[in-house]
């Protein structure tokens, strides 16, 4: 009988051996698995009748109710400072948006590679800007005054004499935009912009009595005629004006001279602001011109 069991063993022996390493194996690996599980469970279980834990869970209640309380706090001021009229609150955070604005725009330009530096046309359009609220002054100037001079009368169909020679360089347009170059937009005009140089005679277009002569910011030098029935004229930019109120003037008699534009019309030049009016209303000096 034992030399039949050895004879099996060692025939079988490489089986049993492995079988039994296998059961080994295995049996390791659930033990591994149990202590583990038991690790993990132990780390995950939180005794909260210890004092530390207690005083751990308490301090950070007390930071999550700081923190609220903070933001809270930081909400209201906001709120007040930007509410607050007597303050200025409002102004300074409005000056505040102004100037992150500015910033952004100067720093958007400057990565662009645009030049911030002013130069002369930006120089004119904000003092031309400025000029808006300049009042226009009167003049005095020199000559005879006629008095009770006979009433004027205009013939619409006869029309104007040009005052000046030249190419009209901005025409009448009140009912549509053109282009200023000087001011760099686009606006409304309500006279003819003709090209002369400095110092050309400026012509009366008809005839008719002086009632206005003024310095104004934009038209520089301007006189102003009543020519009859309704219809006056008026021409910028001149100077040696040697007329007073109330002169009367023949149609062809000279006015003045063109002068300097002023920085208003820098760009399109020496000219003539020639505009026509009837009834207190613009209207389109090349309508009547012949």
């Amino acid at each position: 009988m034992n030399k039949r069991l050895a004879e099996f063993f060692k025939s079988k022996g490489y089986y049993v051996l492995l079988f039994v390493g296998i059961i080994a194996i295995a049996a390791v690996a659930l033990i591994g698995s149990n202590l583990t599980s038991n690790s993990d469970e132990g780390e995950n279980i939180v005794d909260l009748n210890e004092p530390d834990n207690n005083i751990e869970a308490r301090d950070n209640n007390n930071n999550l109710q700081a923190d609220n309380n903070d933001t809270s706090n930081q909400v209201a001021n906001n709120e007040e400072v930007a509410g607050s009229g007597e303050t200025g609150g409002g102004q300074n955070l409005a000056n505040n948006n102004d100037s992150l604005l500015e910033f952004d725009v100067y720093t958007r330009e400057e990565e662009n590679g645009i030049d911030l530096s002013e130069n002369d046309e930006s120089v004119q359009v904000a003092d031309a800007e400025q000029d808006n609220n300049e009042q226009p002054q009167t003049v005095e100037t020199t000559g005879s005054t006629v008095k009770n001079s006979p009433s004027l009368s205009f013939d619409a169909q006869q029309g104007l004499l040009w005052p000046v020679e030249g190419n009209v360089i901005m025409n009448y347009s009140m009912d549509h935009l053109t282009y200023h170059a000087t001011l760099m937009q686009f606006k409304v005009n309500p006279a003819i912009i003709i090209d002369a140089e400095v110092g050309t005679e400026v012509k009366s277009a008809a005839d008719g009595v002086i009632t206005e002569i003024y310095d104004d910011p934009v038209t520089g030098l301007t006189v102003t005629m009543d020519i009859g029935d309704g219809y006056s004229l008026v021409y910028g930019q001149l100077k040696d004006v040697n007329y007073q109120v109330g002169d009367k003037l023949s149609e062809g008699e000279v006015i003045g001279l063109i002068n300097e534009p002023t920085k208003y019309y820098t760009v399109e030049g020496s000219n003539l602001y020639f505009m026509v009016m009837e009834d207190g209303q613009t209207v389109n000096p090349m309508l009547l011109l012949r």
